[in-house]
C-alpha cells in the first residue's frame, strides 16, 4: 500500500557512504519494520537499526537516539521535512499510498449536496492526487478551491496536526472542506481552524462522514470549560516539550512571566513525551499549560483531573487575546 522507496533510500545510502542507520518509523509501519531493513540490507552495507520511541510528525525527530547509537542517517518514514536544523543527516520519505480517485468521489458526493465551492485539503501521504481529485469534482459541476503551501505544510492543500494555514488561507472562498485521509485527527483540526463544515473521505475504506457544528460547539465547551477551570489555579506547571519541532522555550519563559506578572506561580517542566502519568507525579500544581504540540490538548488526549490548556488559551484565560484569536492561532503553524 505504502510506498517505501526502498530503491531511493538504498541510494542515498550508498551515496553518503553511511554505515550506521537510525529507521524511524510511525506506528502504522511498523509491522513492515523487518521487511523494510531486510530490502535494505540486501542492497547496502550499512548497519541498521530500529527507533521504538515515537514519531508523531515530522517535528518528532530521533536525534538524541540517533546519537546514542552512533549513527550516520536517519531515515524518517511517514512525514514531510518540517525541522531545518539536523543534528545528524535526515532523510524524509513520505509513504505515499494511491487510492482510487473516482470511486472516492464518488462515495463522497452524496455529503456534498448544497455546496458549489469546495475546498480541498489532505495529508502527505495523498496530495500527489489533490490535483486529480480536484478535476473529479470539477467535472461534477464543483467549483474547486486548493490552498497554497502553509506555514510549515510544503504542499498545497496539505495540513499538518499544528498547521492548517492553508486551508485557513481559502475558508472565505468555500462552503466547506473534503478532506481525504484517514482517521479523525486532521479532519476535527480541519473543522476547529476553519470554522467551516467538513467532509472527511477515508480512501483506505472509501467510507465517508461528516464534521458539524454541533461537534464544534461541543469542543468550543470543551475549552471553554478547561479554561475556567484553569482561572481558578494559582500554580501553573509550563510543559516544554524537547522534541526538536515542538521546542519552544522561548514562549514557555514568556509565559512564566506572564503569569507571573498576572499574580500567579509557574514552573517549566520539560517532557519528551506528554502523558498524564508523568503529569500525575507533579502533584503540587493545580493546572498545566501546554507549549508542545497544540492537538495534545485539543483531541483531549490528556485525560488530567487537573485542567491543561495551550499556551495561546492561557492568554485568553488572562484577558490578553479573545477566544477565537486565541486557540485558532495553535492551528496555523
Amino acid at each position: 500500500m505504502y510506498d517505501l522507496e526502498i530503491e531511493r533510500v538504498s541510494e542515498e545510502v550508498r551515496k553518503r557512504g553511511s554505515r550506521r542507520v537510525l529507521l524511524q518509523l510511525p506506528d502504522g509501519l511498523r509491522p513492515r519494520a523487518f521487511e523494510i531493513i531486510k530490502s535494505l540490507s540486501e542492497r547496502t552495507d550499512a548497519e541498521y537499526f530500529l527507533h521504538g520511541g515515537s514519531c508523531y510528525g515530522g517535528c518528532d525527530l530521533a536525534f538524541h537516539q540517533g546519537e546514542a547509537v552512533n549513527a550516520d542517517l536517519i531515515i524518517h518514514y511517514g512525514h514531510d521535512k518540517m525541522v531545518l536544523d539536523e543534528k545528524i543527516p535526515l532523510i524524509y520519505i513520505n509513504a505515499r499510498v494511491n487510492f482510487e480517485v473516482d470511486k472516492l468521489i464518488d462515495s463522497a458526493s452524496p455529503f456534498l449536496k448544497g455546496w458549489g465551492r469546495i475546498g480541498l485539503a489532505t495529508t502527505i501521504q495523498h496530495s500527489h492526487q489533490l490535483e486529480e481529485a480536484a478535476n473529479c469534482l470539477k467535472k461534477k459541476g464543483y467549483s474547486v478551491v486548493v490552498g497554497g503551501e502553509g506555514k510549515k505544510a510544503h504542499e498545497k492543500g496539505q495540513v499538518l496536526g499544528c498547521d492548517y494555514s492553508s486551508s485557513i488561507d481559502v475558508a472565505a472562498k468555500v462552503d466547506g472542506f473534503l478532506f481525504i485521509g484517514g482517521g479523525r485527527f486532521h479532519p476535527l483540526g480541519l473543522a476547529y481552524a476553519t470554522r467551516k463544515p467538513v467532509v472527511a473521505a477515508d480512501p483506505y475504506t472509501l467510507t465517508v462522514y461528516t464534521i458539524g457544528e454541533s461537534e464544534l460547539n461541543r469542543f468550543a465547551m470543551r475549552r471553554m470549560a478547561a479554561i475556567e477551570a484553569a482561572r481558578k489555579a494559582s500554580l501553573f506547571g509550563v510543559i516544554v516539550s524537547i522534541k526538536p519541532g515542538q521546542l519552544k522555550m522561548k514562549i514557555a519563559e514568556q509565559l512564566r512571566e506572564t503569569l507571573k506578572s498576572a499574580g500567579k506561580e509557574a514552573v517549566t517542566i520539560c517532557l519528551d513525551e506528554v502523558q498524564v502519568e508523568n503529569l500525575m507525579n507533579f502533584s503540587e500544581f493545580e493546572a498545566f499549560v501546554n507549549t508542545a504540540c497544540p492537538r495534545i490538548v485539543l483531541d483531549g488526549d490528556i485525560p488530567l483531573p487537573k485542567p491543561i490548556i495551550n499556551w495561546d488559551e492561557a492568554l485568553i484565560m488572562l484577558g490578553l487575546k479573545g477566544w477565537w484569536e486565541g486557540w485558532k492561532e495553535s492551528l496555523q503553524g
